[in-house]
């Protein structure tokens, strides 16, 4: 069985994931930063900083977690394409890396890291 025409619409599959997430990232982007404005109006500036910087660390670490995933697809596709590993060999070498990638820490910042308390602006 060639392996190569399944592994290649893995790839094609993984892309549009990642594309979509990214489209994802950019709406909640948008989203975030409407909220923001409005907490910044109602005259909730230190709140709105704080949230801003929370999401912004979020969203920060998410998409460094997406180009890491792209990264381990690109250097699959040139094992592909260069023949340095059999097909096979290239899908456990995948697997093991994108593995790896899930037991990094998911969540950078938690929710039980926030306390109230005073903010110094300078």
């Amino acid at each position: 069985m060639n392996v190569v025409p399944v592994v290649s619409e893995c790839f094609r599959l993984a892309d549009e994931q990642i594309a979509s997430s990214e489209r994802e990232m950019g709406d909640v982007r948008s989203i975030l930063a409407d909220a923001i404005a409005r907490l910044i109006q109602d005259r909730s500036s230190a709140t709105a900083l704080q949230f801003q910087d929370i999401s912004d660390q979020l969203l920060a670490h998410a998409g460094k977690r997406l180009e890491a995933l792209r990264g381990e697809m690109e250097r699959a596709r040139i094992e592909l394409e260069t023949r340095r590993l059999a097909p096979v060999g290239v899908a456990h070498s995948l697997y093991d890396n994108l593995l790896a990638l899930s037991k990094r820490e998911a969540r950078p910042v938690h929710a039980a890291d926030l306390e109230p308390g005073s903010i110094e602006l300078f």
